[in-house]
């Protein structure tokens, strides 16, 4: 079994009618490491995000996370594994208008047991995980 949280391996995808955007023989970001994704408007930053976050999957090849095959994986259970496992922002993400900031910040656990679970494990209630997140952030006056 690897320690790899992310593990690619042999990974492609490509659009439609277009041309392989990414090819990456072998990858592996471990727990601790950090990674900085630069290039080009069109290189396929974003496209590796949305693969990374279960959002497209790829052409071909092994996409790995947190020990997860996730391109053998349903649409639906991806989308289980992001919202469990994972936090991803979309490129043109809003916040909700009908909702405070925190009430925006506290969507993802109503949607994953798990995630309220941990949430109210470590701070006692989502409402105060929300509040504890945005003080850490700055933002502890929008709560």
């Amino acid at each position: 079994m690897s320690d790899a949280l992310i593990e690619l391996t042999d990974l492609g995808f490509a659009w439609p009618g277009q041309a392989e955007l990414l090819d990456i023989p072998s990858f592996a970001l471990r727990r601790g490491e950090s990674l900085f994704l630069k290039g080009p408007s069109g290189s396929g930053k974003t496209t590796l995000l949305g693969l990374l976050g279960g959002v497209q999957k790829p052409g071909r090849g092994c996409l790995k996370l947190l020990g997860q095959e996730l391109a053998q994986m349903s649409s639906g259970a991806r989308d289980r594994f992001r919202v469990d496992h994972t936090g991803y922002i979309f490129q043109q993400f809003n916040l909700l208008p009908f909702l405070s900031v925190r009430e925006n910040v506290e969507l993802p656990c109503h949607f994953s047991h798990s995630r309220a679970e941990r949430a109210t494990l470590r701070h006692g209630s989502v409402a105060k995980a929300a509040e504890a997140l945005l003080k850490h952030l700055g933002l502890g006056d929008a709560a």
